[in-house]
Parts: C-alpha cells; structure tokens; sequence
C-alpha cells in the first residue's frame, strides 16, 4: 500500500469509528432521557426528558447520524434492553416522530424553526398514533397526547435552542 492509500485508510476508520460513537450516544441520551419519567393519570403517554436529546442530536452530530441512533434506540427497545419510557406501545408514533425530527430539523437554517417544526412533527406522529393504534378521538388524542406536554416541551425547547446556538457558534470559523 502506497503512503497515501494507509493514511485514506486509517481517516476512514477513524471517521467509521467516529460516526459509530456519534449513533451511540444519541441512542444513549435518548434512553437516559426516558428513565426520566413523571406518569399522568388521564393519559398513557408519560412526562419524559427523551425530546431534549432528540432535538438537540441534529446540531451535535450529522441529521443522518442522529436519526440512526434513534433507530437503534427503537431496535433495542423492541428487542427488550429496558430503554423506553413505557412498553405499552402508546408512544409508538412518537418513535416514529424520534426518528423523523433530526431530518427534519437539518431542512432548516434558523435553529428555532428548525425545533419548532421537529416538535410538530413528534406531535403529530405521536397524536395520529394515538388515533389509528389506540382508538382515541382526535380530540381525545390532541388531549392526552399534547396538551399536557406543551410546558416541558416548550422548555426543552429553549434548552435545545440554546445548546444548538452553542454548537453553531463553537463549529464556526
């Protein structure tokens, strides 16, 4: 192998390498995040920090990376590691919705909207679920898969802005 050959050789490991570790951790902070947990009586979709690592994951990694390790965050949970929030398959559309927000994020140049439209996104996966899987009304499922959430999720909205305006800000020439 020529000189240049081993060096394209050794980067493309160390990028392969370094894409795996980026999966991992998402996958990783997301299920932390569902070990963080607050159940509401009126609704089977609980309180949980998952969406901050979700929304934060396009601006700290690739939007491709990030959605995959919401995929193997999925995969493992269907493989029974004890990662979800729940296992009664509630929150079946907002892991769909997981897995679509990053690239939906990255189609965005304001941090903001880009975050915004992730959250809508997981919302309206998470709600047609609701309908479709569960049986519940539109308005049932706007109720209990929505509402409730609107605060924290508002909150770790700005926090997912802030950290995405840093991770901007530090990538920058």
């Amino acid at each position: 192998m020529e000189r240049t050959e081993t060096l394209n050789y050794i980067e493309s490991a160390e990028t392969r390498v370094k894409a795996a570790l980026e999966v991992l951790a998402v996958a990783g902070a997301v299920a932390l995040g569902a070990q963080v947990k607050i159940f509401l009586p009126f609704t089977p979709v609980p309180i949980t920090l998952q969406t901050l690592p979700v929304l934060l994951a396009p601006f700290a990694v690739c939007a491709y990376r990030a959605s995959a390790g919401l995929l193997l965050y999925a995969c493992l949970g269907v493989l029974g590691a004890p990662v979800f929030a729940v296992t009664s398959g509630a929150t079946l559309g907002y892991l769909i919705g997981f897995m679509a927000a990053p690239m939906v994020i990255q189609k965005f140049r304001n941090p903001a909207a880009g975050i915004l439209a992730g959250t809508g996104v997981i919302y309206l996966l998470g709600v047609a679920w609701l309908i479709l899987g569960l049986h519940l009304s539109p308005w049932q499922a706007l109720v209990s898969g929505v509402l409730p959430f609107l605060p924290g999720d508002f909150g770790k909205a700005v926090i997912a802005y802030c950290g995405a305006r840093y991770l901007q800000a530090r990538a920058a020439p």
